[in-house]
């Protein structure tokens, strides 16, 4: 396992290692604005059957990492007006949002699921990571199916040790996950109620 500490997450010669990794379907651990994520190329099946072995469950789709709206804008059908006038301003942050998905991304990809779901994750190391890789990560917490998440990356190494790759941001504050609000209804709705609720609320003009 490759160990890569977060502060010299944008070294150019750490980026190459991550890029050939996840181009050879390795799955890699890295921290997040809430937990610890594991992830792989999003386009890759390969990487996908490979998280859903060591997480033990293989029935629903993970969420996407990406770098920034443009790269969003690319895996969805569309944009809901109500996302660019209120929701994108929850991002970067801790949020996912589902949308439906283009129709060029491969089911198989979702699980044959109808919806994507996407997260910009606010932590600027991790962005201009994805960015540079210039491709959508896997995104999903890491535990064994129906287990609470590991946010400590020395538990996680001795867990995971199929993990290809780990980038070390030292150990995570506990952390509820993301807040995931469902974008193909309309009005959008609140289905998992995570970190920064409250900020979705005010924008929704819900009250708890």
């Amino acid at each position: 396992m490759i160990i890569i500490p977060l502060a010299e997450l944008l070294a150019p010669g750490n980026i190459q290692k991550i890029s050939d990794c996840l181009r050879a379907d390795g799955v890699i651990a890295y921290p997040t604005d809430t937990l610890y994520g594991l992830g792989g190329n999003f386009f890759s099946l390969a990487a996908t059957a490979r998280i859903d072995a060591m997480k033990k469950r293989g029935d629903l789709p993970y969420s996407v990492a990406v770098a920034d709206l443009a790269m969003l804008g690319s895996l969805v059908a569309e944009v809901p007006d109500i996302f660019r006038s209120r929701l994108q301003q929850l991002l970067p942050g801790k949020f996912t949002f589902l949308f439906k998905p283009a129709p060029a991304i491969n089911p198989l990809l979702l699980k044959n699921s109808d919806r994507i779901g996407i997260r910009i994750p606010g932590m600027p190391s991790l962005l201009q990571m994805i960015s540079a890789l210039n491709f959508p990560l896997i995104s999903t917490s890491i535990n064994l199916s129906g287990r609470p998440p590991l946010n400590d990356p020395q538990r996680i190494a001795r867990e995971f040790p199929g993990i290809d790759l780990l980038i070390d941001g030292g150990a995570l504050p506990a952390s509820p996950g993301s807040t995931l609000i469902d974008c193909t209804l309309d009005p959008p709705r609140i289905v998992r109620r995570g970190a920064d609720l409250e900020k979705a609320l005010v924008l929704l003009g819900k009250r708890e």
